[in-house]
């Protein structure tokens, strides 16, 4: 097998220091750049197969304003984003405009591996999810229609509390059908269920 190239771009040296330290494998070599515009000085040359993993918040200019001038220039390489949770929205837009994938932090090399490796998988067929647009499809319309309008601003960033004030309900409510949808849609966590929102057009 081939080694890729995993390129971490994020602002936090230490964390581009640990991840780059764990994932480095005979399948993956790891380039850390501490800036969204150094990065982009380097891109037009980069030619070897692999991924780019992006923080969504970065100074000077962010990951969605990366994205945007990637894409400008038909970069080749997936794109996954690394977020906090406050971010979420931002992420949902990133994939909504091409993004592989986004991933909550505090990141895990293990998880994001699983990520990375999904995500180069499923690259040369089709997008996460695409095939399976018929189940989820009816997943969605086994939903109640209060579980719909949360699974609707949950993918969309919304918080418990944002969204517990648009639906006039608690937030103890909003977290009962939030985890009630996680369970029908069989999604173990929030990237999971915007994926497959993002596969039916949500």
């Amino acid at each position: 097998m081939s080694q890729t190239t995993i390129y971490l771009v994020d602002d936090d040296q230490d964390l581009l220091d640990y991840l780059a330290t764990a994932m480095s494998t005979d399948q993956h070599k790891v380039v850390t750049v501490s800036s969204a515009t150094e990065f982009l000085q380097s891109a037009q040359k980069i030619t070897d197969s692999g991924c780019v993993v992006l923080d969504v918040n970065m100074p000077e200019m962010t990951g969605l304003e990366l994205q945007a001038k990637l894409n400008e220039m038909q970069f080749p390489l997936p794109v996954i984003f690394l977020t906090a949770h406050a971010d979420v929205p931002m992420a949902v837009k990133a994939m909504q405009a091409g993004a592989a994938d986004f991933i909550e932090k505090p990141v895990q090399p293990a998880e994001l591996s699983a990520c990375i490796s999904r995500v180069l998988d499923t690259r040369q067929t089709n997008l996460p999810y695409s095939d399976c647009v018929d189940s989820i499809k009816q997943a969605v319309a086994d939903l109640t229609p209060r579980e719909r309008e949360v699974m609707h601003l949950i993918v969309q960033g919304a918080s418990n509390k944002e969204a517990a004030q648009s639906l006039d309900i608690s937030p103890r409510t909003v977290e009962i059908y939030r985890a009630t949808v996680m369970r029908k849609m069989e999604s173990a966590n929030l990237p999971d269920l915007v994926r497959k929102a993002i596969a039916i057009g949500l």
